[in-house]
């Protein structure tokens, strides 16, 4: 009788052994994943224009030629207008791109599409040789200027591809601005902003009198790899 009760014991313990083999707490950690998009956003954010009368060289402004610059609502366009243009006279557009997006971008290219009367827009010279990248820190500006080739282009072909050659390797940052500027020959210290129009004086007789051109610049954007 006591071996069998001892048995019976030992088997309840077996069970009760068993039983707590399978029993065991249990607790469950959790990653959760949340991945947010940047966003591409390069604008118009500047503009400024001037001109000048009688010949670069004098650099005099006599208010002979009308300029204008106006950006777009939505920053994405420039509209450039000039003036009473005669051959002596210049002038140039002074622009600033921002990225104000949150993502590095770059110029894939620059296209040039002439919408009215393409010999006036042709027979332009057009001029640009250095290109400026400005970052604003703790209320002060710093200035760097990148290496290109200076563009002296006498159509708008080769201006777009000019602005295309000089500013497709430039990588802009979040916050950083673009600009455009020119050398000025007369005082090489000094530098006038943006790219230059001009119309040559060996353009004579009635050639482009009273004559209106109209071309689109467009620049197109990427971000980077």
């Amino acid at each position: 009788m006591k071996k069998h009760k001892l048995l019976v014991a030992a088997l309840a313990v077996a069970v009760m052994l068993m039983g707590a083999g399978y029993a065991y707490w249990t607790q469950t950690i959790t990653i959760a994943n949340t991945v947010s998009t940047g966003y591409l956003d390069v604008q118009f954010v500047d503009a400024d224009e001037s001109d000048w009368d009688d010949g670069y060289i004098a650099h005099i402004s006599d208010d002979l030629v009308t300029v204008d610059s106006v950006i777009a609502t939505d920053k994405q366009n420039l509209s450039f207008t000039v003036g009473n243009f005669y051959p002596g006279a210049g002038a140039y557009l002074s622009f600033v791109v921002k990225n104000s997006g949150t993502v590095p971008a770059k110029v894939t290219s620059v296209t040039g599409s002439i919408t009215e009367n393409a010999d006036l827009a042709n027979a332009l010279n057009y001029k640009f040789d250095a290109v400026v990248i400005r970052t604003l820190n703790a209320g002060f500006w710093s200035y760097r200027y990148e290496d290109i080739d200076a563009i002296d282009a006498n159509n708008v072909s080769d201006l777009a591809t000019g602005l295309t050659s000089a500013l497709q390797n430039i990588v802009l940052q979040p916050g950083e601005e673009l600009m455009l500027t020119t050398h000025n020959f007369i005082f090489n210290e000094t530098q006038d902003p943006g790219y230059q129009v001009l119309m040559p004086s060996a353009i004579t007789g009635s050639q482009f009198e009273d004559t209106t051109t109209k071309f689109d610049l467009a620049i197109a954007f990427t971000q980077v790899n």
